[in-house]
This record gives C-alpha cells, sequence and structure tokens, in this order.
C-alpha cells in the first residue's frame, strides 16, 4: 500500500527541497521524537575526555549548558551506591567483553537532588590498536516505571504472605482441576505439605459427588458468579473433612484458573448435630409429657372404674359365705381389679404421677414381690442368685418408686443375659447404718465409653423402638431421692454389677405394726360422712360400702354443692372429697371447708397421688391421703385413723 503525496492532500505544488532545508528537518523530527519519548542521546569521546548530551538527556539529568560535560563528570551524577558497580561493569563487561552499554541504574538530579531511575543503552566505538574512541548510546527515565513495579513487588509481597499465613486454605486451580498454587493452611488441613499438593489435582482429595451438581456449579462460576458451598473432602489419613468454600473465577495469563477458600466446618457440623440431638431429646421429652399427661388422665378414669369394681367385690366378699360359689368370684373379682390397680400404678409412675410418700419399707421384701412379679415373665429362663441378709433394719421411702428402679435393672439384666446366665439379688447391712442392694448380671458388659455414658438421659444402646434411654437416669433419680448412692461396674464379657445404698431408718428396726384388719360391727359407732365426688359409678359404691361399715352418706357431686351443703348447716364427722373434679376440684374445695369446718377429718381421694395431692395434705391438718382403687378394709381402716378410735367406739 503506498502513503499518499502530502502535496495531494494539502492541494499544494510539490517543490524540490534543498538538502540543508531536508536536514534540519529530520534534527527537528529526531528532537521531537526523544523530547515525547522521554529519551535523551549522548556521546562520549574517550580521547578528548568530554561528552555531548542532548536536550532531553539534560533535562533528565537536571543539567543546564553551565554544566562541565567531561567523562568524570558524568560519573558523577549516578547515585553513590551505584558508582562502584557501575565502575566494574564498564570495566569487566563493556570494555573487556565489548559488549553493547545496557544497564539500569539511579541518578541524582543535580536541579533538584531528586533519585531518579534510568535505562542507558550504548554501543562502544574501538579503534585500530583496540583503544576505546567513543561511547554513543541513550538513556531514558524509568523512575514511574521503577516505581509501578516496586509497587506491584509490594502488593505481590503482601499477598505472598496473606496467602502463606492465612487461616483459611487457599488455592488455585484450572477449571478441570489441576492446582496450582496451595497454601499452607489447605495443606495442612489435608495432611500434606504444598509442596506435594502443587502436583495433585483437586479429585485427589475430593470426596465422591455428584457429577452433574459439581459442572453445575463449575459453570456457574467461569461464567463470572462467586459460590459459596459446601464440600466432603479426606484426609491423608482417610478421615472426613467437612469444608465451606467460597469460589470464583480469576485472570492469570490471560487464562481461567478458579480461586477458592476453603473453611473448615467440623465443629459447626459438631454443634449442629449436638443441636439436632438436643431438639430430638427436647422432642423425646414433650412426647413423654404428653404421654404421661395421657397416662394420667386414663389412669384417673381407670381408677374410678376399678374402684367401683373393688368396693362391690368387697362388701359382697364380707356378705357371702366363705368357699361359696359366690365368695370366690368376688375373690377373683377383687384381685383382677387390685391387679388392674397395680397396672394403672405403672402408668402413674411413668407419668411421673404416682404417689411420692415416704413410709417404712423392707427392702428384702420389695426385692421379692420383684421376683414374685419375673418369675411369670421371664425370670424362667434365667437362673437367680438371692442372697438376702436376715434381719435388715426399714428404709424410708417411696416403695412404689424403689420397686420400678428394681424392677428396671432387673429387666436390664436379663437383656444384658439374652436368655442365658445368672440374676443375683443381694442385700446386706453395712457400716454407717446403710443398706447395700446388689443386682448383678453374668451378661455381656459394657465398654468404657458406653459405661460413662449409662446413667446418661436419653442415652441407649438398644435398638430404635427397644428403649427410650430412660431407664438408668430414673433408677439414679429415685436412689438420689432416698439418699442414696448409686455405683455402677462392667466389663465387656464379665457382666454388670449395680450396687446402691440407702441410709437406714432411725433406730436400725422395723416399728410398722399391721394394721387391724377386722370390720367394726355395722351400726356401731356409725358416722355421718359427706362423700363428694362426680362420678356416679364412685358414688354408688362407696355409699354402699359405708353403708355396709353402719355409716351414714351425705352424697355431693360437686365441691359446689357440697360447700352449699355446709353453708345450710349440714354437720359432717367426715368427708370424703375426690382430688380431680370439674369446677373447684379438690384443690379448690378443701381451703373453703376447712374455713367453715376447720376439725372435720377428710380423706382426699385420688386416681393420681401427684405433687399437689401431697401439698394439700400437708397444708391442712387432719387431711388423709386415700389412694384409688382400694377395699372395704382400707376404707375402714383410713376412716379408724382419720377419725380416731374413740368415735367408732
Amino acid at each position: 500500500m503506498e502513503l499518499p503525496n502530502p502535496a495531494e492532500i494539502h492541494g499544494e505544488p510539490e517543490h524540490p527541497r534543498s538538502g540543508a532545508l531536508a536536514l534540519e528537518e529530520s534534527d527537528y523530527f529526531f528532537r521531537e521524537s526523544q523530547r515525547a519519548a522521554g529519551i535523551g542521546s549522548y556521546k562520549m569521546d574517550f580521547a578528548a575526555g568530554i561528552w555531548e548530551s542532548s536536550a532531553v538527556l539534560d533535562t533528565i539529568f537536571g543539567i543546564d549548558g553551565t554544566y562541565r560535560r567531561d567523562v568524570r563528570g558524568w560519573l558523577d551524577l549516578i547515585h553513590p551506591d551505584d558508582q562502584a558497580p557501575m565502575g566494574q561493569y564498564l570495566r569487566d563487561e563493556v570494555l573487556a567483553g565489548r559488549k553493547p552499554f545496557a544497564r539500569e541504574y539511579r541518578i541524582i538530579r543535580r536541579k533538584d537532588g531528586a533519585t531518579r531511575w534510568v535505562n542507558g543503552l550504548g554501543e562502544i566505538t574501538f579503534g585500530d590498536a583496540g583503544q576505546v574512541l567513543s561511547l554513543i548510546g541513550t538513556i531514558q527515565d524509568i523512575t514511574d516505571r521503577k516505581r509501578a513495579e516496586a509497587a506491584l513487588g509490594e502488593s505481590e509481597q503482601r499477598y505472598r504472605t496473606q496467602f502463606s499465613l492465612a487461616s483459611e486454605g487457599i488455592i488455585t486451580h484450572t477449571p478441570d482441576g489441576k492446582l496450582l498454587e496451595v497454601n499452607e493452611a489447605f495443606a495442612r488441613m489435608h495432611g500434606y505439605s504444598p509442596e506435594e499438593m502443587v502436583h495433585m489435582r483437586l479429585k485427589d482429595v475430593d470426596r465422591p459427588a455428584s457429577t452433574e451438581k459439581a459442572a453445575e456449579r463449575l459453570g456457574r462460576i467461569l461464567a463470572g458468579e462467586a459460590l459459596t458451598f459446601e464440600v466432603e473432602h479426606v484426609h491423608r489419613d482417610g478421615q472426613i473433612l467437612p469444608l465451606e468454600v467460597s469460589a470464583s473465577a480469576v485472570s492469570s495469563g490471560g487464562k481461567s484458573v478458579i480461586l477458592a477458600f476453603h473453611r473448615d466446618i467440623s465443629e459447626r457440623r459438631r454443634a449442629e448435630a449436638e443441636r439436632a440431638a438436643l431438639q430430638n431429646q427436647l422432642q423425646q421429652v414433650q412426647k413423654m409429657e404428653s404421654l404421661g399427661s395421657l397416662a394420667g388422665g386414663v389412669a384417673h378414669d381407670m381408677n374410678n372404674v376399678l374402684g367401683a369394681i373393688l368396693a362391690i367385690a368387697s362388701v359382697n366378699l364380707e356378705t357371702q359365705p366363705a368357699g361359696s360359689a359366690a365368695f370366690r368370684a368376688f375373690e377373683t373379682i377383687s384381685q383382677a381389679a387390685i391387679r388392674g390397680g397395680n397396672t394403672v400404678k405403672g402408668l402413674l409412675r411413668f407419668a411421673r404421677q404416682g404417689p411420692i410418700e415416704e413410709v417404712e419399707l423392707d427392702l428384702n421384701g420389695l426385692l421379692l414381690e420383684e421376683v414374685r412379679l419375673l418369675e411369670h415373665t421371664t425370670l424362667a429362663k434365667v437362673r437367680l442368685g438371692l442372697d438376702l441378709a436376715p434381719g435388715l433394719g426399714p428404709i424410708r421411702g417411696d416403695g412404689s418408686a424403689l420397686a420400678h428402679a428394681f424392677m428396671n435393672l432387673c429387666i436390664n439384666a436379663l437383656d444384658a443375659m439374652a436368655g442365658t446366665g445368672t440374676l443375683t439379688l443381694a442385700t446386706r447391712q453395712v457400716e454407717g447404718q446403710r443398706i447395700e442392694v446388689r443386682v448383678e448380671d453374668d451378661g455381656c458388659g459394657m465398654p468404657g465409653e458406653v459405661l460413662a455414658k449409662a446413667m446418661d438421659p436419653f442415652f441407649t444402646t438398644k435398638p430404635m423402638g427397644k428403649g427410650t434411654g430412660l431407664g438408668l437416669s430414673m433408677v439414679y433419680s429415685i436412689v438420689k431421692a432416698h439418699h442414696g448412692q448409686l455405683e455402677i461396674a462392667s466389663e465387656p464379657g464379665r457382666g454388670t454389677q449395680v450396687r446402691m445404698l440407702f441410709p437406714v431408718c432411725a433406730g436400725g428396726h422395723r416399728t410398722a405394726e399391721p394394721l387391724d384388719d377386722s370390720l367394726p360391727v355395722p351400726g356401731s359407732g356409725a358416722l355421718k360422712v359427706l362423700l363428694i365426688d362426680d362420678d356416679e359409678l364412685i358414688q354408688s359404691s362407696l355409699q354402699e360400702l359405708l353403708a355396709v361399715l353402719g355409716h351414714q352418706v351425705i352424697p355431693a357431686m360437686s365441691g359446689e354443692e357440697a360447700l352449699a351443703l355446709l353453708d345450710a348447716g349440714c354437720q359432717p364427722d367426715a368427708v370424703i372429697l375426690d382430688m380431680n373434679m370439674p369446677g373447684l376440684g379438690g384443690a379448690g374445695t378443701l381451703p373453703r371447708l376447712r374455713a367453715v369446718r376447720p376439725g372435720v377429718p377428710v380423706l382426699l381421694s385420688t386416681g393420681r397421688s401427684d405433687r399437689a395431692a401431697l401439698d394439700l395434705v400437708k397444708a391442712h391438718p387432719r387431711v388423709t391421703l386415700l389412694a384409688k382403687p382400694f377395699t372395704l378394709r382400707e376404707l375402714q381402716q383410713r376412716l379408724s385413723a382419720a377419725c380416731g378410735p374413740t368415735v367408732l367406739d
């Protein structure tokens, strides 16, 4: 392609130029080119000892026409720290080696004393005899470039320092997973050194995952999206390493690479797992509370039904000839009702609404009762060893709760033996007026890590649906509530021993006397009994029991009705008050009843003797707990104890 003629562009006639004009234009073009490029030129004449420089070079060095331009003066303009290296370079490289001059160095500008960086290029001319004639070259001010390089170097150093010392794992890798850079934290996370990892690929540590998901993430990152996601890597020792990754695409050498930050989230995962476990426990507690409330409600209704059945059966046992068919039938009904009552007590224990009472207890007797119950179930499958020391002193406590604890330990032992082995129950009196109870088995035993958690709430080694993990924790709570101590010893393959210590009652001997089983003669010591109960079955059955005992009944179907009778002048000798009724109920009726009849004895009747009932008994004088269901004799004994023998004699 030919360039257009300038004369044609401007429309002027072309005139031939003289040689002098052409040289002047060439010189002008050269000077302007130097000025525009910031490049100065020089010539050193070593024979004459002087050097010549262009205007641009003078500007770079900060000198003017008055400066003496001898060769040695040029060396004086070089930065003092660079003068010796420059002299050595000229002697060894340029002169001796006859090489072109090419060097970056610092100068001290004469005009203002500022340090500037320059890049010098030049050629030496040698004479025939090998002598140095001249050095012709150029010098360019590169200070701005050097500053930019220094800033870039500082930035690079800061990046390298942060990259190396960062607590997060940082890597760069190609889109196909080749690791390019790996910092110390990332390598340490995975059990390698950075030098090892730069020869690896991401797939070497990445746990196999969904290819589609990984490919979809990579596409979004390469499209410019910054993503945060979770992955699982594999440590050098094989352990799983959960990580949170923040990744984005960056440009390096004109190519896209992935810059990714990795955070170890093992602790967060553990915390989440613990939180989930606690949430499950809370849900379990709430579920059990709901079941407990349901069980308590069912127990209350069942106790009313069983109470009515047991009352009628008790009355007929007293009126039917012993040994007759009718007597045997009512005896069976009575036993069935009592057994049903025991089942309801179990429900109440589950609901934690059973009686919380303290009476003198014979631990040997409690254990024998549990043995008799187990004999009808699973105890026949294993051998039983009994080592019950005679003459033990009594302890004070809740027999129902302790029986539940002993039964729980026995069932655990039977489960551990899987149908074969020996269950040993032992008691003995130890120093310090305490009684030791031991439940031992020769089953599978527990390893140390299981034993350490055995009494933790909700901890269980049984399969889903086979255990709640509350058994041993409830046993522990019951023992502690009785001011006792509990120890568990166990080894895999050598069985388990549970040792409990209970304090003996003051005096150390049983003082409980059997209650009188004789019935009063009908009609003697008749009482006027105010019967307050909303259940028609209880009303009718209790009226019959009280009639057999020779007492007069004043029925009331609610607390409000009973209080109205008292306001109208009713003067009962005793009151049987149901705890659970609509309206005021037993808790609301008792204080009002006491206000108008402070001395009348009250039997507080309930099928779910919870803490509220016991608090009422303690808060008001002459109030006795009457737990449903009860027999004719139990009713007679409670009335006798509440009203005193003089009333009935």
